[in-house]
This record gives structure tokens, C-alpha cells and sequence, in this order.
């Protein structure tokens, strides 16, 4: 296959994954905002429990 069609190849495949992709997040919106909130709290511990630690 030529680099040319390696590109079209490419390009489609990004367009196909980025529209499920969109449609997925739509459908587990509250899903996502979930895991957002838990992501923030996890690396809010870790930067409290690094703050706290420091060199006595």
C-alpha cells in the first residue's frame, strides 16, 4: 500500500473513532463526570499526603 493510501486509511479510521467516540460520551455522560470527580479527589490526596510528608 502506498503512503498515500496509508494517510486516506488512517484519516478514515480517525473519523469513524471519533464520531463512536463522541456518541459514547454522550450516552455515559454522568459516568464520565464520576470518574472526573474521583480522579480529582485521588490526586488531591496525593498532593495533601505529599504537602504533609515533608523532610523533618
Amino acid at each position: 500500500m502506498t503512503t498515500k493510501g496509508y494517510t486516506v486509511l488512517g484519516w478514515l479510521v480517525w473519523q469513524i473513532g471519533s464520531r463512536v467516540a463522541k456518541k459514547k460520551i454522550t450516552q455515559n455522560k454522568a459516568k464520565i463526570g464520576a470518574a472526573g470527580v474521583i480522579a480529582l479527589v485521588l490526586i488531591g490526596g496525593v498532593v495533601a499526603a505529599k504537602a504533609g510528608s515533608g523532610d523533618d
